[in-house]
């Protein structure tokens, strides 16, 4: 992307009536079937974006606290941080490296190569006791595919497909929107030694994440409690795109100053 082709309009449309998602259900049979009730459909070079909560019911990834067992380095975070040691297991299980633990925070880098708290593991709008939490999909990315893949062939058009979390940030307080897994859209724009700015200088460390752009934009309309708006459409961009995906988003740990 350069300056040519900046978007001078970008237009987000909020997917209604999406019903409440169980495991096993085709969420882009759902999802299209909302389309036909709001008449409205994909277009070509739309950007697609789902809260990863319902991708993570409809794959099932509900686990019952009663279920898990928990280790002695479970227990032994449990205390310091003041967390049910049962979470505790599940959040080192989904994680491969700890990076901080206090009381009422427990922030890791999870398998998937995010840093955030409790590995993403959360109970809020599960629409099931408290004693089940819902992770992360084991593959984002995967489930973007399918998705991607669904409503191609459907419409017999190119589109991104883009699966967003709400995590918080280091140095600012309050969650936004978070790119967590993506297909056939471009998640990194690096300007560095490609484009120069309005003085003529050539860009030396501009990289631009707009994968997580486009997620906080559609959190605008998702919400973050009750909403009940979990999916969006982005139209305007043309950042179709395969070759990177969100894994391109994560900074490498020996460049990561706040480990």
């Amino acid at each position: 992307m350069n300056k040519k082709e900046v978007a001078s309009e970008l237009n987000l449309t909020a997917i209604r009536n999406i019903p409440e998602i169980n495991p096993g259900d085709d969420l882009s049979q759902i999802i299209n079937g909302c389309l036909t009730d709001q008449s409205i459909s994909l277009k070509d070079k739309d950007v697609l974006i789902i809260a990863q909560k319902i991708i993570s019911k409809s794959e099932d990834r509900f686990i019952d606290l009663k279920t898990v067992d928990p280790s002695e380095k479970a227990i032994e975070v449990s205390k310091k941080t003041d967390k049910d040691p049962r979470l505790v297991e599940l959040i080192l299980q989904e994680s491969c490296e700890i990076i901080r633990a206090e009381k009422g925070i427990l922030v890791v880098e999870h398998k998937l190569g995010h840093i955030l708290a409790n590995a993403g593991i959360d109970r809020s709008n599960t629409a099931r006791p408290d004693n089940e939490v819902l992770l992360l999909p084991i593959d984002p990315d995967k489930s973007a595919r399918k998705i991607k893949q669904y409503f191609e062939d459907l419409y017999q058009i190119k589109i991104g497909v883009l699966i967003t979390d709400s995590i918080g940030r280091a140095w600012r307080l309050g969650t936004t929107g978070h790119a967590l897994g993506s297909s056939g859209l471009k998640t990194l724009i690096d300007l560095r030694n490609n484009e120069f700015d309005r003085d003529g200088r050539l860009l030396q460390t501009t990289i631009i994440g707009v994968a997580d752009q486009i997620a906080s934009a559609s959190t605008l309309l998702m919400g973050e409690s009750s909403e009940g708006t979990p999916a969006v459409i982005m139209r305007g961009l043309d950042l179709c795109d395969d070759s990177d995906t969100v894994k391109n988003l994560i900074r490498p740990a020996e460049e990561d100053l706040f480990r």
